[in-house]
């Protein structure tokens, strides 16, 4: 499954000195991870350079760089390079901020600030000061940073933004496209500012198959040019691009062959098959006992597939997602185990029927049940946004009704941030859900978002009340934008009156064909789910158009027609 491992490979190099200073007060540092750290948040290098007229200069920088290069990697590997990146710099600018408030010497705890992040394909650049980050690209030597910097007078600047001088802190943010050959520079202002920028691009050119002379000679030249500061320096190149390894557990799942169709009575890795709970045409779920007794379920790709990468990769990723997901609203995913003899995951074992089940059983809920199994339906849906990932195929036979609420089984659709961010080294296909349940974005091509997941939960509420789907027949078959626009939604109470009207407005909200016009936040939609919005408490009046359609249609056939008629009579 070489498909599935990583090949970005760079050439790195750093130097700092305190050139003709008493004291240091730059700081450089990078990770270069390896397996599941270098797919979600890829390779970080960094520079500070203190603010040499603050007293703690150089304590800044060094907490600036080795808490950036420490908490950034432990931050949740399904957020985004941008939002994990920012919540660890603003968390760091707001402790410098602090410590010079509370600082009874008065001491200042200020640096600049730039980071590198190469991820996948892509490059990501924060910025804050007046270091700097170059890339040389094709023989071009192009700055990617902006000084924040107001100049006093001919002969002096002076910072105009650092972290640790403000409560929140202004960052600058890029993201840029990765090539072979890139070669990156960062470097503080005793390099870049003595240098003039054709010497520091001839450097770059005659050096660019050896970092560490880059650096070395960087330093050099800016002494030859009489450099009064602190000297700091990185070079990296890009040397090979993919996408990144998956984690260690997708990488064991990986390379295991498919299982047999197991009956029940037969054993694997010290689990005994009890039964078949679900099998379909891409998968399998089996209720299995461990050697200590214990029931679980373990869910087996389906044989046909086993020539399909794609398929493969959906698979194991299945297995990596739950396992990040922690709630009691959502299946537990048992991590990956070595001596697993072939490609299979396990879950806790949830007893209970599925809600399909349960309506085909029940019919109609009363409202105060569906209710309440909606906003369990939330809870578990929640936790995937925490960790910014859309579950994209909410539906009844997803979820399992246990004696403790409703638990979430499935993840294969999910979409995740960090992973899709990072690339793909095969072709995935566009999974939609169930087309009945999945946001009418899905299918237009529009933005997917929570937003996405509140359409499916409100589908699914309209269905524990009606029986029914809220646009009819006709959602199932629109395709684009315009065809969507064209569908009206259905009142609930048309099919149960029952259901209070503020109720049916919450729902009609939800269910919005717009994603804009949808609810900000689930908690909002909950909270008119069970109490009534005083905006809605007084039925609307609606135009008659909407609500008998047909009389519209034929009174206005019927008034065509005597008119008719009376211009015929008229001209008689």
């Amino acid at each position: 499954m070489d498909h599935l491992q990583s090949v970005l490979q760079i050439t790195f190099a750093q130097k700092s000195d305190a050139g003709r200073k008493a004291e240091n007060q730059d700081t450089v540092g990078a990770r270069i991870p390896e397996g599941n750290l270098l797919t979600t948040k890829g390779i970080a290098v960094a520079i500070a350079d203190g603010v040499s007229s603050s007293n703690a200069a150089r304590e800044a920088s060094q907490t600036a760089i080795a808490g950036f290069l420490s908490d950034y990697y432990a931050t949740p590997d399904t957020w985004r390079t941008q939002q994990s990146a920012m919540r660890v710099i603003q968390s760091l600018n707001s402790s410098l901020w602090g410590r010079s408030q509370n600082s009874i010497y008065g001491e200042g705890y200020l640096t600049t600030f730039s980071a590198l992040i190469l991820k996948g394909n892509s490059a990501f650049i924060f910025h804050v000061g007046d270091t700097r980050v170059y890339r040389l690209r094709d023989n071009n030597l192009e700055l990617l940073t902006r000084d924040h910097t107001q100049r006093l007078d001919k002969h002096t600047t002076h910072l105009s933004r650092a972290m640790g001088a403000d409560p929140y802190l202004e960052v600058d943010m890029h993201t840029l496209e990765l090539q072979p050959g890139d070669i990156f520079i960062l470097s503080s202002d005793g390099i870049h500012e003595p240098i003039p920028p054709a010497e520091l691009k001839a450097l770059i050119l005659a050096e660019q198959q050896d970092m560490d002379a880059l650096v070395h000679l960087a330093l050099s030249l800016a002494l030859h040019h009489k450099s009064e500061d602190n000297l700091s320096i990185q070079a990296l190149r890009i040397d090979n691009l993919g996408t990144a390894a998956q984690s260690d557990a997708v990488n064991v799942l990986s390379r295991l062959p498919f299982p047999p169709v197991f009956s029940p009575g037969q054993s694997i890795d010290g689990l005994t098959i009890k039964k078949v709970l679900h099998e379909s045409t891409r998968s399998q779920v089996y209720l299995v006992e461990d050697e200590k007794k214990n029931l679980l379920a373990m869910k087996t790709p389906s044989a046909i597939y086993q020539d399909d990468p794609a398929y493969i990769e959906r698979f194991v990723m299945e297995a990596w997602i739950g396992a990040r997901i922690q709630s009691a609203g959502v299946v537990r995913v048992i991590p990956a185990s070595e001596s697993r003899s072939c490609l299979y995951y396990l879950t806790d074992y949830i007893p209970g029927p599925t809600l399909a089940q349960l309506l085909k059983e029940r019919g109609i809920l009363a409202i105060v049940d569906a209710v309440e199994l909606t906003e369990g339906f939330i809870r578990g849906i929640r936790a995937f946004h925490r960790k910014e990932t859309l579950h994209q195929d909410l539906k009844p036979d997803n979820i399992v009704i246990s004696g403790k609420g409703p638990v979430i089984v499935d993840f294969g659709s999910c979409w995740v941030a960090g992973v899709q961010e990072a690339g793909a080294p095969i072709a995935r296909d566009n999974i939609l859900g169930t087309l009945d349940y999945s946001a009418p974005e899905y299918r237009y091509g529009g933005r997917t978002s929570e937003a996405s997941d509140q359409f499916s939960l409100a589908v699914l509420l309209y269905e524990m009340l009606t029986g029914k789907q809220p646009y009819g027949s006709a959602y199932s078959k629109a395709m684009d934008l315009k065809s969507f626009q064209k569908l009206r939604y259905i009142s609930a109470m048309k099919y149960n009156p029952l259901v209070p009207y503020w109720l049916d407005r919450a729902l009609e909200k939800a269910l919005s064909i717009n994603p804009n016009h949808r609810y900000q936040a689930l908690s909002e939609w909950l909270q008119d789910l069970k109490r009534p919005n005083p905006d809605w408490l007084v039925p609307r009046s609606q135009p008659l158009l909407e609500t008998h359609p047909e009389r519209v249609w034929k009174a206005l056939a019927i008034l065509g027609w005597l008119t008719a008629l009376a211009l015929l009579l008229w001209r008689d």
